[in-house]
Parts: C-alpha cells; structure tokens; sequence
C-alpha cells in the first residue's frame, strides 16, 4: 500500500505558515491598510491552492509508480508452496538472464544462496551447450532440453532445462525449471549397455533373428541375417518379410503363412522356406514370440530361424535309406525262398537230364524248364545282392587287373558310337573283393551310362588312389574318411535330373527322361559295393554328363592276406573219383533241399539216411548199427545249429567225416564261425558233379575238424 505521509506533511507546514503570518501582523496593520490585509488573505489562499495542487499532483505520481513496478516480482512467483517444495530448482530470470530469485531446491542443488547469484547471469549455472554459440540459445527458445549444470565447488551434473514465460503488466520474467537427471543418465547407459550386450550376443548367434513390427515389416535382423540371405539391415527395412525371403513363385503362399503366425498364439513354431538374394532356398525351422506392452497389446514380432536344411537332407537320405533297407530284406527274404525253389527246378531238370537219351522227346521241354530256372536264378541273384545277401568270396584283387579283365566286355557293350577310354594309375593298391562282382559292378555302371548317350559321346573310365578327410553323406552308403581305390566313370552325356539322381539307387525307378526304368540293375550295383564295403558317388554337370565314383576300401595290411588263389583245405589226391559206396546222414531241415541232395548223391553209389532236423539226426546216428561215414548237413537247422550238431555226432561217432550244404547267405554261414569254403553252396546252377567231388573231398580227407573235413 503507498504512502501518502508526505505531501500531508507539506500541506500542514502551509497552512501553520499562513497562520503565524496573520497572527504575528502588526496591531492596526488591517485598520490602516485595508487593502494589505486584503492582499494577505489572496496570497495565503493562492499559497494554500498551490501546495493543494503539488500534493494531488504528488499522490497521483507515485501511485503511478506504484502500479508500474511490483516491489519484489520474482519472490511473489516463488511464493506458491508447491514451487517451494518442488525437488526441482527453479529461478526467475529476467530477459538478460540475470537471476531474481530462486526457491529452495535450487539452493541445495547448486550450493548458492540467492545473495550470491543475485543480479548474476545464470549461464554461470547452466553453460551454453557448445562453444561459441550465444548464450541466450536456450533462453530465447523456451522448451525443454539436456544440458550440464555447474555446482558451486565446481562439479558438473547432467540436468533437464525447460525455460517457460512469466508475464506481467509491464515486466517480464522468463520461469527456469532446472531437474537433475544423474540417476535417469545412469539407468539409459545400464539400458543402452545392456541392449549393447544384447545386439552382441544375438549378432554372435549363428541364428536369424527379425524383428518385425505387427503388420509383417522388418525392423531390424541381426548379421546372421545378411550373411545367409545377403541382404543389409538397411535394404530391408520397412519391407515385409515375404517380401524378402520369398521366390515370387511363393511370395503368395509365405505371406498368407507368416500373416498366421503374426497374429499368435505365442510362441508359435514352423518349418518355412527362404530364399536368399541368389534364389537359393534353404529349410528354416523358425520360432515367433511377441513382445506386449501393458495393455498386452502386440508391439513386435520376433522370428528365430534356424538353417535345417542339412539336417532335412540328411532325413531324407536316411528315410530312403530305410526305405531301401526295408525293401532289401523283403527282396532278400523273397529271393531266398525263391532261390530255394529254383534249386530244386534246376537241381531235378538238371539230374533228368542226365537220364534222359539225347532223342528223347521230353529233353527239350525238360532243357526249357532247366533254362527258365537259370533265368529264375539269375534274378534271384541280383535280389541277393540288393539285400546284400548274396554269397561273396573275397581276395586280393587288383582293380586294374579286374578293368582290364572287363574291357573286351566294355568295348563291346559300348558299341562304335560310344569313344571308350581308360585310364589306369598303375601304383593302385590292392582292394580286398568279389573278383566276380568287382566286374559285375563296372559293366552294370557302364551299360547305365552308355544308355544316357544314346547319340553316341565318350565314356571314361579312371583308376585312382584317394584320401577322404570327412564324411560325405552324399555316398551311397555315406563315406567314411579313409584311404580308398576309386573307379571314376565320366559320360559325355546332357546329365541326369536331380529327381533321377535322388532315385537313382531305387529299384525300377525311370533313370531317363522317358518311362523306361532301371530294373534291378543299379539297386543291385549299390548293394554289391555296399557288400563289399564300398561306397558310389554321383554327380551331375546340367548339359556336361554325369561322373560315378566307386570307392573302394585298400586291403588293410596286404602283406598278411592270402593272395589270389584261395586257401586249400583239404589234402585232395590227385586223381578225385565222385562215386563211391560209403553211407551218407543228410540232414536239412527243407525237404526240398534234402530230396535235391539225396537225388545228386544216391545215383553215384552213396547210401543215404535221411533226417529233417538236428534232433532226428542224433537220433539214427545212435540207433544205426552200421557205420555212417559222411553227415551232410545244414549250417543252420530248426532248433539246432549245424556244427552243434556235428559235436552230437561225433560223441558216439567219433571219425565222422562231415560237410556243410546250405543255401544260406554269407552272413548267417559266417555268424556261425564256419569259412565260406567250407561250406558247398546249394544253388539253383549247382551241378551234381560239384557237390560230388566235395563228397569225395571230404571221405578222403585226413582230418575231421568242423569246416575243414
């Protein structure tokens, strides 16, 4: 409230001056001059209008001043409690930045007192953000912004500055609200730390990982990303994914599969395909999960994607292989049962035969009955060696020698269209196989490859030595690493279709553009090396040929293994009789088998007992009163093995000569300890003479150990 106390003040000192004027007038002055008094009242009544007018005049100047010009204006700002208790500082500054006032918080913070940064630029407090800009860059520009503040001993703290306009009638202030963000910086570097650590680690994993907004679009992907697919995170950002991963051919489908798993459950997985930039596609098993904000409302989607296309390639080549497998031990378990009927087809038209004169007009229907058993028995064979079943002898053999041995045969299955060329590296190790297969197995390889060449072309064939450091499951079976013998077979040919190739091994799948199938012929080629433990490799160059490579083991230690001839086990005299009188126990549980046996045996002189099990075997062997010189026998028979019951035998028959005849694979002849020559295969080509001379191989041999009687 203004004062008035002073012109009051004058105005009474006028008015006491007035009336000791009069009062203080000589007796008789009124009397004697009339017209002096006269004057005295007009001046003392102008004197007192005057010192009236000063003061009105006064009073009005200084309420004036009053109205322009608040005493303290900043303090009235910070008079609110909730500034004076705010833990933000705040100033009032004027438009020069001079601080007018400040409330509590700002004392604390900063270390001043408001006498001290009175009238004081505030940039003493907050610098300017940089070098050489002006001050006044935050505070001609109100908002809020980071800077730095400086404390009194000098420290500087990272604080958040917002600059506000304070108007009044006729003075302005500008409002400075100035928060200490330290614990708000330090959390942002944990968090920015952290998301270092983790752009890290997911950058590190072998994984692909996007991050995609809820609409499909990329927002960010990790290196792994842009190593497989080759493109850069800034390429594709803002793009769908389908866009990116998918063939055009495809895009359609992978779009409206990926829209599924955007719209969740959480976590979702799938098996999906994805193209790189090149188009090369790979199997990715992926996983979607969703990251929510507080009202669970999808922010981003976040796809992991892991590269299963070796892992999908490799369950593939093991399905076909167990398809193949299965397929092998049905043809095995057929040819088996096969062959054994043929055995007596041929065994029995074979021994009529032989009864029979050559005008004989029942020879030539017993000859063609013989022939369609051969036939039957050839392919029976090459169902044996599918299943990997078919009787083996295996030596030392030379591959070179086994090429060599084959190339008159190759010339002519190749024919004069077809350039034949063979290259052998004469160091080859030897290989420890079937010399026969070994031979079966490159004149079926080069009759496949001279097929695809049906305008004429070249076909090489190259002997090599090779080391195989890792495994390739590409070889049918998958190779092993090792030193290996490899037969090579290049064809000039356009090349076989990847379809053909994935089937190639298969029984009767088309190799050829046309319908026409392979047969048996390369399933049972596979299932030779296999047996042999071998591997092939196939490789195609669209519109060059196709290379085969046959792998072959080297023979482990050479030096140790029986040459080429077989081992002799049996003192043979020089001149071998097949007839003879001594009494043979055939005993096989097939009666088929036995009756074939007994019709080879019994025509050349030889008595013969007859049992159909191991048991009915003892049996007479106990109960016969004459002497039983040979037991023919089964390597495997109902309930009983066959060298069991050799060792029955000889209890009571001590100088029993024995032999075994089976049709049973190598394997089960070999699972019961015995060596494949000792036993006489009973094959539907087995002649009579055959098991004859091994009849009288074994009555005339010294010694009487199971397998080398």
């Amino acid at each position: 409230m203004p004062s008035f106390r002073f012109p009051i003040a004058n105005l009474a000192l006028l008015l006491a001056v007035s009336a000791t004027a009069s009062v203080a007038a000589p007796p008789g002055a009124a009397t004697a001059h009339p017209n002096n008094a006269l004057l005295a009242i007009v001046g003392l009544l102008g004197l007192a209008a005057a010192g009236l007018g000063w003061m009105v005049w006064d009073t009005r100047r200084r309420l004036a001043q009053a109205n322009q010009q608040p005493a303290v204006p900043g303090r009235d700002v910070l008079s609110s409690a909730i500034v004076r208790d705010s833990s933000d500082s705040i100033f009032t500054i004027d438009p020069a930045g001079l601080v007018q006032s400040m409330n509590p918080a700002a004392i604390k913070q900063f270390g001043y007192t408001l006498d001290e940064l009175s009238g004081k630029n505030i940039s003493a407090l907050i610098p300017p953000p940089a070098r050489g800009r002006q001050r006044s860059n935050y505070m001609t520009n109100p908002g809020a912004r980071e800077l730095f503040g400086v404390r009194r001993d000098g420290t500087r703290f990272p604080v958040d500055v917002k600059l506000d306009e304070l108007n009044f009638s006729n003075w302005k202030l500008m409002g400075l609200t100035i928060r200490d963000i330290t614990v708000r910086r330090a959390a942002e570097k944990e968090l920015e730390h952290r998301l270092a650590t983790s752009d890290g680690i997911v950058n590190q994993t072998g994984a692909l990982v996007f991050v995609l907004n809820r609409d499909g679009e990329i927002e960010r992907m990790n290196r792994a990303c842009e190593a497989l697919l080759d493109f850069s995170g800034g390429e594709v950002k803002g793009q769908f994914l389908w866009e990116i991963v998918a063939l055009p051919a495809r895009m359609s489908a992978l779009r409206s599969q990926l829209e599924a798993y955007l719209r969740g459950p959480f976590p979702a997985r799938a098996e999906l395909t994805f193209a790189a930039r090149d188009g090369h596609e790979y199997m990715m098993s992926c996983v979607f999960t969703a990251t929510l904000d507080e009202l669970s409302t999808i922010e981003s989607v976040i796809v992991t994607a892991h590269d299963i296309s070796a892992r999908k390639a490799f369950e593939q080549t093991h399905l076909r292989t167990e398809r193949m497998a299965a397929v092998s031990r049905l043809a095995g378990g057929v040819a088996h049962d096969f062959n054994n009927l043929l055995t007596a087809i041929t065994g029995y038209s074979g021994l009529a035969l032989q009864s029979l004169e050559i005008e004989s007009p029942l020879r030539k229907d017993i000859e063609q009955i013989k022939q369609a058993g051969d036939r039957g028995a050839a392919l029976t064979r090459q169902l044996l060696a599918l299943s990997g079943r078919h009787p083996r002898q295996p030596r030392l053999v030379s591959l070179n020698e086994s090429l060599k041995s084959a190339e008159r045969m190759l010339r002519v299955l190749t024919g004069e269209p077809v350039q034949l060329e063979i290259h052998q590296d004469p160091k080859l190790p030897p290989i420890q196989t079937d010399v026969a297969q070994t031979e079966e197995v490159i004149l079926h390889l080069a009759a496949f490859l001279r097929e695809q060449m049906p305008k004429g072309g070249r076909l090489s064939l190259r002997t090599s030595v090779e080391l195989v450091e890792n495994f390739n499951t590409d070889a049918e079976p998958t190779l092993q690493p090792g030193s290996y013998v490899v037969l090579t077979l290049t064809d000039t040919s356009r090349g076989l279709s990847p379809e053909a190739v994935s089937h190639l091994f298969e029984p009767f799948f088309p190799s050829q553009e046309t319908t026409r199938s392979n047969g048996l012929g390369l399933a049972m080629v596979a299932g030779l090396i296999k047996q042999n433990g071998g591997s092939i490799v196939v490789a195609v160059t669209p519109g060059t040929g196709n290379t085969v490579r046959v792998y072959w083991p080297k023979a482990a230690r050479p030096e140790f293994l029986t040459p080429e001839r077989p081992q002799q086990l049996f003192v043979v005299p020089k001149k071998i009789e097949t007839t003879g009188s001594e009494t043979v126990l055939i005993a096989m549980d097939r009666d088929e088998e036995r009756a074939q046996v007994r019709a080879m045996v019994e025509p050349a002189g030889y008595k013969v007992l007859e049992a159909r099990s191991g048991l009915q075997a003892m049996e007479i062997s106990h109960k016969h009163d004459g002497v039983i010189d040979l037991l023919l026998t089964d390597v495997v028979l109902s309930r009983m093995a066959g060298s069991d019951l050799v060792l029955g035998v000889r209890v009571t028959r001590p100088g029993i000569r024995t032999l075994f005849v089976s049709t049973r694979s190598t394997a089960e002849i070999l699972a019961q300890g015995l060596a494949t020559t000792a036993v006489v295969r009973l094959d539907p080509d087995t002649q009579p003479a055959s098991l004859l001379t091994r009849v009288r191989e074994s009555l005339d041999a010294k010694s009487v150990a199971i397998g080398h009687s």
